[in-house]
């Protein structure tokens, strides 16, 4: 099977198509078995993607989305199971090397951070309470 049919095969597997929720400072785009989240503060931004066929990262993102809606500290076991996204032409990989949030203020902090960049948003409870219902629809999927 080429690496076109495999993919279209997962993405036929989820019973809806592609779904973007915005929330301040965060776009998350959920299609197949893919969701990508994109953190943005100020000029700066960062991309990465979460694969639901990699073992137990649907349910240790949903761990880490249904704490931000609590307003609790929690953050990815193993971030680098997610994929960076990295400048075209760039040979070198972009490692997640963290994914969490904490409370702050009102609301949550969500931090993504790379070698290079750290991207810190703060989010409402009413976002991360969308952004928690969309992961828990996106995991519920498999």
């Amino acid at each position: 099977m080429s690496r076109s049919e495999c993919y279209a095969q997962r993405v036929r597997a989820r019973p809806y198509g592609p779904r973007e929720v915005t929330v301040d400072g965060v776009v998350a785009w959920f299609h197949g078995p893919f969701a990508v989240l994109t953190l943005a503060e100020g000029e700066t931004s960062r991309t990465v993607r979460a694969d639901l066929d990699t073992p137990s990262l649907g349910a240790d993102l949903l761990h880490l989305f249904t704490a931000a809606e609590k307003g609790e500290i929690a953050c990815l076991p193993q971030p680098e199971r997610t994929v960076g996204e990295q400048v075209i032409g760039d040979d070198v990989p972009v490692v997640v090397r963290r994914l969490a949030v904490r409370p702050g203020g009102e609301g949550v902090s969500l931090i993504l951070g790379t070698a290079d960049l750290v991207v810190d948003v703060m989010l409402s409870m009413r976002d991360a309470g969308r952004l928690a219902a969309e992961i828990r629809r996106w995991v519920g999927a498999e």
